[in-house]
């Protein structure tokens, strides 16, 4: 039997496996249901009644993603392990708060004690729905950003992020503009400095008391290599992308299907720095999702077109360059996506996501899959007021 029949039976006994898992943990589990990456958000509470407290706050992040891929573009592999965030705060009254702690990554198998150990520290201002912050980001998936502009595994790999950041979460807005300073370097630095800035907003245009709504997103997302004082004598680069669409939705209220939701978007991609570093400088994709949100599972349809594309922040498997072996590329990813999808309250402040999605590329005739389980807690603390 060749290799191609092998790998095509290895990964029907794969799915058929998760299938089962998957569909098994949901059934046996109470009816609540949302995605939108929920639980897996690092925002940090300011409310009134906290004026004038200090305390700590611990949250546990456990991880098992596993891509199954054995497409050029994106080679499988799995992450699995924990993180680890203690946090002292004070909130000096029911605007500003202070948070200093310690990042903890541990990866199984990889390296000890831990993979990542990085301090973090954040003032937050928040006053009604808008928020200022300083040090460390309310970051990865917290900025809503759509996968081929950021990859869903930065809650794994990349979730500490630090800079600054402006919010305004509102009934019919969400506005995040950020920039996230990932290298620093002195005068005489071998490398260069690194940053990457973005704005992710969502408004609402319509809504009715049925349950209608239509929204708009725009994203955009710059990332920069560089540096005056730096002795890399490598040429400075600027990629940027983004992103306009719209959303239709319907909500329902005591049925089984609990949203119907359309949304399209058109992205782009331009390298304006002329390095001569990327395959290519233009780029635009289209990204399509039809979602079905239940009382027991979601289900989402998603559809990929992209044409030379990159962003240095998305999701592998949308790119026009492999991640693995950088010279090989591919102009045009039609990818076909079936996604299902669960977030669970378990007991008190324990959450768990369950995600199973497999993918058709469609130009390479090739089907992929991938699954995830996280597991999340976070408890604050007040020590006296």
């Amino acid at each position: 039997m060749n290799s191609k029949n092998l790998r095509f039976r290895y990964s029907l006994f794969g799915v058929r496996h998760s299938l089962f898992f998957i569909f098994t943990f949901l059934f046996f589990h109470s009816t609540y249901a949302q995605i939108d990456n929920t639980f897996l958000r690092d925002e940090i509470s300011v409310s009134e009644k906290d004026s004038n407290a200090f305390g700590t706050s611990f949250s546990v992040f456990s991880y098992m993603r596993n891509t199954e891929y054995f497409n050029n573009v994106e080679q499988g592999r799995t992450l699995f392990g924990y993180q680890l965030q203690p946090k002292l705060f004070y909130q000096s009254n029911q605007h500003v708060k202070l948070e200093a702690g310690v990042y903890l990554r541990n990866d199984f198998g990889g390296i000890n004690p831990y993979t990542q150990a990085i301090p973090t520290f954040t003032l937050k201002i928040k006053n009604n729905h808008f928020s200022f912050l300083f040090g460390t980001l309310e970051g990865a998936l917290c900025h809503r950003l759509i996968e081929p502009m950021y990859n869903i595994e930065s809650v794994i790999t990349k979730r500490i992020e630090n800079g600054a950041q402006i919010k305004y979460d509102g009934p019919k807005q969400f506005f995040d503009a950020w920039i996230n300073w990932e290298n620093f370097i002195e005068r005489g630095s071998s490398s260069k400095e690194i940053l990457t800035a973005g704005i992710s907003n969502l408004t609402t245009l319509y809504s009715s008391q049925n349950g209608f709504s239509i929204a708009v997103p725009l994203q955009l997302t710059i990332h920069h290599h560089g540096g005056q004082i730096t002795t890399d004598t490598g040429n400075l680069t600027v990629q940027l992308n983004a992103a306009a669409g719209l959303r239709l939705s319907k909500k329902y209220t005591n049925q089984f299907i609990n949203e119907l939701r359309l949304d399209g978007y058109f992205t782009s991609y331009n390298e304006t720095s002329n390095s001569g570093a990327f395959p290519f400088r233009n780029g635009n994709g289209y990204y399509a999702n039809a979602l079905i949100k239940s009382k027991i599972i979601d289900m989402m349809f998603s559809y990929w077109n992209g044409n030379n594309y990159l962003a240095p922040r998305g999701s592998y498997i949308y790119q026009s360059q492999s991640v693995d072996v950088p010279l090989y590329t591919e102009k045009n990813r039609e990818l076909l996506f079936v996604r299902l999808m669960r977030e669970q309250p378990l007991f008190g402040n324990l959450f768990l996501t369950a995600r199973f999605e497999p993918v058709y590329d469609m130009k390479n005739k090739l089907f992929d899959y991938s699954y995830s389980l996280y597991l999340s807690f976070k408890k604050d603390i007040n020590f006296k007021k």
